[in-house]
Order: C-alpha cells, then structure tokens, then sequence
C-alpha cells in the first residue's frame, strides 16, 4: 500500500501543470532535497515553480522510504527527466485518461501490464534463441 501512495504521489507531482511563478535555485534546496531530486539536478532550473513544489514536497517523505523504495523514487524521477516534453505531455494524458476509469477496472488493466511485462522479462531480449536451446539439425 505504501509503495502505492509513493507511486501516486510521484506521478502527481511529476505531472503538475506548470505555473508562472520563478523557480527556485538549486542551491536553496536542503541536502536531504537535493539528494532525493538529485536526477531533476541538471533540469531543475527549467521546472516551473509548482512542479518544483510539489517534488521538494514529495521528497520531505524520501527519508521514511526503504532502500527499495528509494531506488523505485529515483529510477522513476531518472526515467521521467529523459522523456522528451512530447513524452511527458503524452504520459500526463494518459494519466488523466486513468485516473477516470473506474477503480475496478483500473486494476484488471494494471494485472494486465504486470502480466505482459512479466512475460517480457521471461522472453530472450533479442528474440534470437540461444544455441544451447535450439533443436540440433
């Protein structure tokens, strides 16, 4: 349930719309920020001020997080500073679209995903089959 609040905040705060407002510098941040936003640094002057709130907000609970946790907070953050804004303008789409589908369904989807990514991983990468596997001629 926890890595599910984490998962939710993380996508809220990563989807927040832009605002007007100057952004904060890097710098002014607290260590313990800094070290849980650490993959944002690079971009993080090009954020705009709500976005940047709503991280250092998410990032006050970085501290409570497992090492698990922690890791799945900053793969999710690196993943998320790669995407192209035309990427991230999709996902947010997306996750609006979601979050309007009723509970029920949202987590027969949700089994689906979990499914083919777990046939993914099970699937040689290459789609090549090993020698050792294949039939001899």
């Amino acid at each position: 349930m926890n890595k599910l609040i984490v998962a939710t905040a993380i996508t809220y705060a990563l989807i927040a719309q832009p605002a007007a407002a100057a952004p904060e510098p890097w710098s002014a941040l607290p260590p313990a920020e800094r070290e849980a936003l650490a993959p944002l640094h690079p971009q993080w002057m090009s954020l705009p001020e709500k976005q940047q709130q709503s991280l250092r907000t998410l990032a006050q609970h970085y501290p409570k997080l497992n090492m698990d946790e922690k890791r799945r907070f900053q793969n999710r953050l690196v993943t998320w500073a790669q995407l192209t804004p035309a990427q991230r303008q999709a996902a947010r789409e997306k996750y609006r679209a979601f979050s309007q589908i009723p509970a029920e369904k949202r987590e027969q989807v949700k089994q689906m995903v979990r499914q083919n990514q777990a046939a993914k991983i099970q699937q040689p990468a290459s789609g090549v089959i090993p020698a050792a596997a294949q039939p001899a001629q």
